[in-house]
């Protein structure tokens, strides 16, 4: 029986890339093959085959496999090894491997890391747009939008890449919502010089924005300078934005002038334009005009006015006092077949309220019932504050059993509105009750101008102990006296005699920041020179007129008595 012949020899195996087989002696695998522990991530970074366990490479390998196993290579050499990074210089890997190797990058701190060392000596691949874009996206979305700026400068100045539109509104974009405005605004100012044609949408975000912040001036010269420079084409939108902002300022003039430019730009005022210009006619009291604005909508019956528009037309008329007109637009409003919402309602009630016609306001307040509108806690406290108003306090009480019954929150200023009256009318124990309920509530940050009316009746009821219980409590809320808590502090303690702890709360007044006025000054000098405290009023002139330090020692013995009767 013949011996089996021996198998015969493996065939040699080759790497499944074609190039690795020009790679010298010293073959790339065996080079980063790195000593990482077991399970760790970038484990996924590496072929994990070895060099003696090879798939054979296909007779026609497709070209953009060889350079996404660069990308790959390259990314764990220069996060683990960079020492190995001069060996890929034989293999002279392209800018498609380079960008495609900082998708590798596990966070944009690691991305702007790996784009440094591939577009640097000793690689130095010459960075494409793609890799730029790449990475400044990941800067922006990280919030170092700084970096961002600078790669996009070295991008379009050093490299000579320019972005397209969709890139540089992105771009100032993100800039914009980072806070960034003055950025932004030079990168949209710069799009005419990239070749770029950017939507109006991206200037008009970057208005609003500055407007939010209050830098009204700043839009409107932006807006100018564009249009002027055509470096884009407003829209409505466009032109809706700047009427916003310069109404705002009051500036109502300029905001006419900007409607009758519209039609330069092919743009027609719409209904939000109007109701724009309306509602800033009547917040500076013009509201004649605003309502000639309203007629002549009627009129052309090109742009119907809606709900907003008379309303804002009602409420300049109630803030002016002026009922029958604010009635007889909320008639024709109603004629014209405009529904009015709850902000309609709310705004004559209020307008009632303030004219102490509580009869009217309930009237209006069952007419909304009636035509099935939920009232809000603006409703409420607009009726609790017109009974206040009327000293009904009694039907204001009433009221506020009737908003919980809705299952409706008071809020910050209905308590204002109910405790305000109640210490006018010395009902201390209630307004305190009221005080405690405000506090026990987490959805509401308290306010010193609720507080003060509560502190106000007790220390002119001689109880200065509850005035600085309720002051402890009022800090214990997080909520900071203001200047006229001091001085009520600093006068009802001088009432009562303790001249040291007015001292005290006058110069924590000061220290706070608090600028005290002549009112506090001269009742706290008077109450000082009655006690015979001549030495404390210099002190007191002094610091008054800033002249020294806040920070006070007991100089006197007298100061140290805890009651000195003084006549004010």
């Amino acid at each position: 029986m013949t011996a089996a012949a021996p198998p015969p020899p493996s065939p040699k195996v080759f790497p499944r890339h074609g190039f690795l087989r020009c790679v010298p002696p010293l073959d790339l695998h065996t080079l980063l093959r790195l000593r990482l522990p077991p399970r760790h991530p970038l484990h996924r970074l590496l072929h994990s085959h070895s060099p003696n366990d090879r798939p054979p490479p296909p007779q026609h390998p497709p070209p953009h496999d060889a350079e996404l196993w660069i990308a790959k290579a390259l990314a764990s050499a220069a996060f683990l090894r960079p020492h190995y990074l001069p060996a890929f210089r034989r293999l002279a890997p392209s800018q498609f491997a380079a960008a495609a190797a900082l998708r590798h990058a596990p966070c944009a701190s690691s991305a702007l890391q790996l784009f440094s060392s591939l577009h640097s000596f000793p690689l130095a691949i010459p960075p494409s747009a793609h890799s730029y874009r790449y990475v400044i996206s990941l800067m922006c979305q990280s919030g170092r939008q700084v970096d961002a700026l600078q790669l996009f400068d070295q991008m379009t100045d050093q490299s000579g890449y320019l972005p397209n539109a969709r890139f540089l509104s992105f771009l100032a974009g993100s800039c914009a919502s980072a806070g960034l405005l003055d950025a932004a605004a030079a990168l949209l100012s710069k799009a005419s010089q990239f070749g770029c044609s950017i939507e109006a949408y991206a200037y008009n975000k970057l208005m609003g924005s500055l407007m939010g912040r209050g830098r009204v001036q700043d839009a409107v010269a932006l807006f100018e300078g564009w249009i002027q420079g055509a470096v884009y084409a407003p829209d409505v939108w466009s032109f809706n934005v700047v009427i916003t902002g310069v109404c705002q300022v009051g500036d109502v003039q300029k905001a006419l002038e900007l409607v009758e430019r519209m039609h330069q730009f092919g743009c027609s005022p719409d209904t939000i334009t109007h109701n724009i210009l309306v509602n800033g006619l009547c917040r500076v009291n013009e509201v004649s005009k605003g309502r000639e604005v309203l007629r002549r909508l009627q009129r052309d019956g090109v742009c119907m006015p809606n709900v907003m528009t008379y309303t804002s037309v009602i409420s300049g008329y109630c803030k002016a006092g002026r009922m029958e007109d604010a009635v007889a637009v909320y008639n024709d409003m109603v004629a014209c077949g405009t529904s009015p919402n709850v902000v309609t309602y709310n705004v004559l009630i209020n307008g009632y309220g303030k004219a102490r016609n509580m009869g009217s306001a309930v009237a209006v307040y069952q007419q909304m019932i009636f035509h099935r509108c939920p009232p809000d806690v603006v409703t409420f406290s607009s009726l609790i504050d017109g009974y206040c108003r009327c000293s009904q306090l009694d039907d204001a009480m009433k009221i506020w059993t009737d908003m919980a019954q809705c299952q409706i929150q008071p809020n910050a200023h209905t308590f204002s509105i109910i405790i305000h009256t109640l210490c006018k009318q010395n009902r201390s124990a209630e307004a305190l009750r009221f005080l405690k309920e405000l506090n026990m509530r987490t959805d509401i940050a308290p306010q010193a101008f609720i507080y003060n009316p509560v502190i106000d009746v007790l220390c002119k009821a001689g109880k200065v102990d509850e005035a600085n219980t309720v002051l402890m409590e009022m800090e214990g809320k997080g909520c900071c006296p203001d200047k006229y808590t001091y001085t009520i502090l600093i006068i009802g303690h001088c009432m009562k005699g303790r001249i040291a702890e007015a001292i005290t709360f006058f110069h924590k007044m000061v220290e706070s920041g608090c600028i005290p006025d002549s009112i506090t000054v001269n009742s706290f000098i008077s109450c000082l020179l009655k006690s015979g405290m001549a030495n404390e009023v210099d002190q007191i002139m002094r610091i008054a007129s800033g002249g020294t330090s806040s920070s006070w020692r007991d100089p006197s013995p007298i100061t140290r008595r805890v009651d000195i009767s003084v006549a004010v």
